[in-house]
């Protein structure tokens, strides 16, 4: 009987599963990927190429002018951060025995977790190339407080960084900041103790939203966590180069009687505005 839809390598049942699966992966990767929301994202995936140029514009100054003298011309010299795109990607192995037990619904699971893997390492990356702000908050080895936040908001608005703002801190950072607002006695806080639902919640701190994420790296010898506070979008230091979404293969290994998930994505990831419009770094305290 010809036609038959199964499960063969090559055929169009296997085509059909890695598809499915490949959506599950990519639905999986960026519903857990926090960090291409919030950073500047430069998509390439209908480009013949795999690197982006960022421009960055200096900064200009008016002056006064003198009734008929002529203006004299002012330069603009731009600079750019150069960032490439190159694969990652990861791979697990199931048995025929466990697929034997189990249906096209069971891959779910091994869907699941490769697109969680893969959007750890986007996030790991991203939060990583953060350490290239030339400005940083906190002290090495001392808890985050809610003055280091008011610090690094500070840096952003004398360096003329443009709203709205983001912070990603790590778990613990967020637990002392916590910790900091709930003993403070500060009148802003308009009593002896920050609001149940201000320390809670910590959605957002001075109009500043908070993201936490696990993936913000270890430093200083694993003694620091950093994390980032930054402009929202197109004006944040930290930039995402899109060039192709997750995609998935199988592979079938015969002699091992097992078929081979292979789930690859290319893109890029750089800081290409190191200075306080860019972003500020935020290190504390490891857990």
């Amino acid at each position: 009987m010809a036609n038959e839809v199964t499960s063969a390598a090559g055929s169009s049942g296997e085509l059909v599963a890695a598809e499915i699966v490949s959506r599950l992966v990519i639905d999986a990767a960026y519903s857990r990927a926090v960090m291409p929301s919030l950073v500047r994202v430069a998509d390439i995936s209908s480009e013949s190429t795999l690197t982006v140029e960022f421009p960055k514009w200096p900064l200009l100054a008016a002056a006064d002018l003198t009734e008929a003298a002529d203006m004299s011309n002012t330069a603009v010299n731009t600079t750019s951060t150069l960032v490439t795109a190159d694969e990652a990607g990861i791979m697990i192995t199931v048995t025929d025995m466990l697929g034997n037990g189990t249906s096209l619904g069971g891959l779910e699971p091994f869907a699941m977790e490769l697109g969680k893997a893969l959007a750890g390492k986007i996030d790991t990356d991203l939060l990583g190339v953060a350490a290239s702000f030339i400005n940083s908050v906190g002290t090495s080895g001392a808890a985050l407080t809610e003055a280091d936040f008011l610090s690094a908001l500070y840096t952003l608005e004398l360096g003329n960084a443009k709203g709205p703002f983001v912070a990603v801190l790590h778990p613990y950072q967020v637990n002392n900041l916590r910790s900091a607002i709930a003993s403070s006695t500060g009148a802003v806080w308009g009593g002896l103790s920050a609001p149940t639902a201000d320390v809670g919640a910590l959605g957002s701190l001075y109009g500043v939203d908070i993201v936490q994420s696990t993936n913000c790296a270890s430093v200083n010898a694993n003694a620091d966590r950093q994390g980032v506070m930054m402009p929202l979008g197109n004006q944040c230091g930290l930039a995402y180069v899109l060039k192709t979404n997750a995609k998935t293969e199988f592979q079938r290994d015969a002699s091992l009687r097992s078929t081979e998930i292979i789930v690859t994505a290319v893109y890029g990831h750089g800081c290409v505005n190191s200075a306080a419009s860019g972003g500020v770094k935020i290190v504390t305290r490891h857990e």
